[in-house]
């Protein structure tokens, strides 16, 4: 849509009046603002003055005793329209002489002589008179003087009224000799030159008069103009040229609606011949009629509303192929709004395309990854709560037989626990929620002993292989790893890896190890990678292969290639989500009969430690346990255990009952034993309620199922520590005697 049209004279006009108006409305608001502090400002000072004069005569006048010539003085003053009325006061207030201004209506009506009482009565109900006082020097006497400011305020209102039309009259002048300035140098030359470009009479005659008469700013304007003039048609005339170095096809129309001309380029891009494409239907060349009509209406309704650009991307078949061609369309039009020429280029960006798509696949996997492990941590949680029930139960069932035909149901069933407990765990590193701390793993020293305790389970025709690169030689790859899950990871690739050769004449199995710094193109690759000094292993089989389409998969919980009852589908998830957890990445190139090659990076560490830790039945000694837990059933059988035990306990469903019983038995409570995730108030947020009554209290946190992962710095306090469910009894006897024992020193 046009602008409304208007002129540099109109716009100047406008200016010049909205500044004065906004110039005096200014001056009128502070003016009213200020008015009254500038009058009481003026009041003062006549009273100051007049005070100290009078204060000076009268005093000299008492001391003479001369009443006579302090009334004349008080007459004569009050004779001014400032001065209202005068009172002099002794020290015990009596009125030793007054004098009022009879002109005054407020004052005339006195039938008394005026004292200081009435004088303040007055003045609080007339806003027009003010009352000020002085009291002699030397002297109790005082001078009351009131005062009106009627006089002031009018005179005030004149001279403000005068400079007011003053400044207007000089603004006025002002504005016009500025707008007549302006309109000789600059707005008539400027229309001049407008009327010029519009009738397309600008020549070197005119351009050169308008430099004589514009300021040498607008003749500046008129240089570029005539230059900008230069190149437009110069790029006209090169345009094509220009357009044939592009590796995308240029084309150009004056109609909107057919090819005015096309690049050579359409020969590479578009697969077809420029002669063939110039003077038909804009994208006539698709051969797809749907195709046609959408490109068309989004131009057209480009070119109503008056844009400048349009960019859009569109698919087409060809020879049972798809193509994606990107199109960015400038618009131009005349001075009057109407088409003067649309210019397109086209590129071919089906290689772009195809990789957004892969992109949008990876990340959809990850995506159904993460709600698997979702799911996977929940069902986790209730299945450690299960089994730490059986395991609490179990102990005292076995507590309470001598049937060894019953103790061997109870191993076995422990060793099912136990069993079980691993499935959970390996659905907990799936999900990256195990809370086991890692600790530094010399593979070279690792891999070894792992090759040497692998050596015997394989089968005779199985040849299994591990190397270093040179660059394992001077230094010692190391990662940050726990070694169990660490030998779990490679053991179950290992197991793969044997599967897939069973069938192969000669079934081989090489683990290669090198190390190497990640560049930022690997980083962009493996973003959930956690540091550049990468330690690589690879797993590298003979085998059948994995088909291209199963690779998305394999990873994925419950998913697996074997027969029934050969695999639980758990082994991969449990490796992709330990390398993941452990900041590193795993890749798999295969094919079938072509082999699998398993490829780990995983973070370098350069630090050195080990732990050790044990545990054994302790008896207690009757401490007061606080067990929290909103499972009955564990809750229950975690009581009978530790009261056989020789503890005392109190039991808590939930973290609010916890911190009331908690405050009831502070003095007798020796230890919480607090489960971490919990309806309400979590584990954590109880604890921390508690410690506010006694922040010495040990915790021990039980955890099934760690949501919060890293979890909160209460947990790993000195007076805290950290189980996880299923536990074995003598690891729960050696957690409580540690933090009582600590407690007790």
């Amino acid at each position: 849509m046009h602008q409304p049209h208007h002129t540099l004279k109109q716009d100047l006009t406008k200016t010049l009046l909205i500044w004065g108006s906004s110039f005096f409305a200014l001056l009128s608001i502070l003016f009213s603002l200020s008015f009254h502090s500038f009058e009481n400002y003026i009041l003062e000072l006549l009273a100051d003055h007049r005070l100290d004069y009078q204060s000076i005569e009268f005093d000299r006048h008492l001391k003479e005793h001369d009443m006579r010539i302090i009334i004349e003085e008080s007459e004569t003053l009050v004779q001014s329209t400032v001065f209202a009325a005068i009172v002099l006061t002794d020290g015990k207030g009596n009125t030793l002489a007054s004098t009022i201004n009879t002109d005054i209506e407020q004052l005339s009506r006195l039938k008394k002589p005026l004292t200081a009482i009435t004088a303040n009565d007055i003045v609080k109900n007339e806003g027009a008179l003010h009352l000020y006082a002085r009291q002699l020097p030397n002297q109790s006497n005082t001078i009351y003087l009131i005062m009106d400011d009627r006089t002031i305020s009018g005179t005030i209102i004149k001279v403000s009224v005068f400079c007011g039309l003053l400044l207007l009259t000089l603004l006025l002048i002002s504005i016009k000799a500025l707008h007549y300035s302006l309109r000789r140098q600059l707005v008539e030359p400027v229309e001049q030159l407008r009327n010029s470009i519009e009738n397309n009479s600008v020549n070197a005659t005119t351009l050169k008069d308008l430099e004589e008469t514009l300021p040498d700013e607008a003749s500046d304007i008129l240089g570029i103009f005539e230059e900008l003039k230069h190149s437009n048609d110069e790029m006209k005339t090169h345009i094509i040229e220009m357009m044939e170095t592009l590796p995308a096809c240029f084309w150009w129309s004056h109609d909107g609606k057919s090819y005015s001309g096309v690049s050579n380029k359409a020969t590479t891009v578009l697969d077809k011949s420029p002669d063939d494409i110039q003077g038909t239907e804009l994208w006539l060349w698709t051969e797809d009629p749907s195709q046609l009509s959408s490109n068309h209406l989004q131009l057209q309704q480009a070119i109503r509303q008056q844009d400048d650009k349009l960019d859009f991307a569109y698919q087409i078949e060809k020879d049972g192929q798809s193509f994606w061609y990107g199109e960015s369309v400038t618009i131009c039009y005349h001075m009057d709004g109407t088409l003067d020429t649309v210019y397109g280029i086209i590129n071919d960006i089906s290689v772009r395309k195809t990789r957004q798509q892969e992109q949008a696949e990876r990340l959809e996997m990850e995506h159904r990854m993460a709600a698997a492990a979702t799911l996977v941590g929940g069902i986790a949680h209730e299945f450690n709560n299960a089994l730490a029930g059986m395991n609490g139960n179990l102990f005292l069932l076995k507590q309470n037989t001598d049937n060894d035909k019953n103790k061997h149901r109870i191993r076995r069933i422990e060793q099912l626990i136990q069993h079980s407990a691993s499935m959970v765990d390996h659905m907990l590193i799936f999900a990256c929620k195990n809370t086991r701390k890692a600790g530094p793993v010399k593979l070279i020293e690792f891999l070894n002993s792992f090759q040497t305790s692998l050596l015997p389970e394989l089968q005779e025709r199985t040849e299994l292989n591990l190397s270093f690169s040179q660059n394992c030689d001077g230094i010692e790859p190391v990662i940050l790893a726990d070694q169990k899950r660490l030998h779990e990871v490679l053991l179950q690739l290992l197991n793969n890896a044997v599967y897939a050769v069973k069938e192969s004449d000669k079934p081989q199995i090489n683990i290669k190890v090198d190390s190497f710094n990640a560049d930022n193109s690997f980083l962009r690759q493996h973003p959930h990678i956690t540091s550049r000094d990468i330690v690589h292993i690879q797993i590298q089989d003979n085998g059948c292969g994995i088909p291209k389409d199963l690779h998305e998969r394999i990873f994925e919980p419950f998913f697996t290639t074997r027969e029934v009852g050969e695999g639980t589908g758990l082994g991969l998830s449990m490796v992709y989500g330990y390398i993941r957890q452990i900041g590193g990445a795993i890749d798999l190139n295969s094919g079938i009969d072509t082999g699998s090659t398993f490829q780990l990076y995983l973070p370098a560490s350069k630090s050195i430690g080990d732990a050790i830790q044990g545990a054994s039945l302790l008896q207690g000694h009757g401490e007061t346990i606080l067990a929290v837990d909103d499972n009955h059933m564990f809750r229950e059988s975690t009581r009978e255990v530790l009261e056989r035990m020789g503890y005392t306990v109190i039991e808590a469903e939930n973290g609010k009952q916890a911190i009331n019983l908690f405050k009831q038995h502070k003095h007798q409570i020796r230890l919480v034993l607090m489960d971490i995730l919990m309806p309400g108030l979590t584990g954590i947020q109880a604890s921390r309620q508690i410690r506010e009554v006694n922040p010495d209290i040990p915790v021990i946190f039980l955890t099934a199922y760690d949501r919060t992962h890293p979890l909160e710095p209460e947990v790993y306090e000195n007076n805290s520590e950290l189980i996880n469910k299923p536990f074995s009894i003598p690891v729960l006897f050696q957690a409580i005697h540690k933090v009582l024992k600590a407690h007790a020193e």
